[in-house]
């Protein structure tokens, strides 16, 4: 269950399911952010209109600030001495691939002394970087980064898709063992259970949590269930409500049918 190369979302599942996913931790829903701003980040970054250069860049500059907020190269640090932790003592484990747990682990060590760096604060190149304070001031305002508000932008912006993407690498490159090591931690904490196949009776499920804390909860339906699930959550116990809409107009109402899906209480 243990992989050293983190495996994006869309293939954690076969095609046919959607993940739903609800962090029961700060630490988590905080990775779970910056997850997401990475992949859009780097989705963009890949292509070449000037509209996906200004994705990227509003992606790159909402990961810096949420860097500001709080001191994140702690709080991934504890992440990764908590897995270091955990994962050594299944060292001397039967059932466990003792080559691949030594990959995971080799791989967590690396992470970290890249987290730990020179002792810079994260990011901290991109939060120096004047032309891209010049944007993080208009990105508040509607419209604020039109090209009578930043000409500086606006050229930069015309230049040719190579200079973009050199730009875009070298502001992402600040951030990279950030990204490598969220990418891991995620991958790692999805793969920590296996799911087990619940009904909501009436569209509405309670699950009381009987092991360890959860970091996680994953809700996984068939992509033609036609309901979406809205999670409450507590430290002993989550309850599911499973919602339904006619259009996108419409107020979603709770359904009243059984609803099959799979639950994950992931327990790294």
């Amino acid at each position: 269950m243990l992989s050293i190369e983190p495996t994006p979302i869309e293939e954690l599942l076969p095609a046919e399911w959607l993940a739903y996913e609800q962090p029961l931790t700060e630490r988590i829903r905080t990775f779970l952010r910056l997850e997401f701003l990475f992949e859009q980040c780097e989705h963009h970054a890949g292509l070449t209109s000037p509209w996906d250069s200004r994705a990227a860049v509003t992606a790159i500059l909402e990961i810096a600030a949420l860097l500001i907020r709080g001191d994140v190269r702690t709080e991934v640090l504890k992440e990764l001495e908590r897995c270091l932790l955990f994962l050594n003592r299944l060292k001397h484990s039967p059932e466990v691939d003792g080559a691949r747990l030594q990959s995971v682990l080799t791989e967590l060590e690396t992470l970290r002394h890249a987290m730990n760096g020179d002792g810079r604060q994260l990011g901290m190149g991109l939060k120096e970087n004047e032309f891209l304070n010049t944007i993080r001031n208009r990105l508040a305002i509607p419209g604020g980064t039109c090209q009578f508000d930043l000409p500086a932008y606006h050229a930069w912006l015309s230049q040719t898709h190579a200079k973009r993407a050199r730009d875009l690498q070298n502001w992402l490159e600040e951030i990279r063992p950030l990204r490598d090591t969220i990418n891991l931690l995620m991958a790692l904490t999805r793969e920590s259970a296996l799911p087990t196949r619940e009904v909501a009776e009436q569209g509405m499920y309670q699950h009381v949590f009987a092991g360890p804390a959860c970091p996680l909860v994953r809700v996984m339906l068939p992509v033609s269930s036609g309901v979406f699930p809205e999670i409450s959550a507590g430290r002993q116990r989550i309850t599911i409500h499973f919602l339904e809409r006619q259009d996108a107009n419409s107020r979603p109402q709770q359904s009243k049918r059984d609803i099959g899906f799979k639950l994950v209480c992931c327990q790294l």
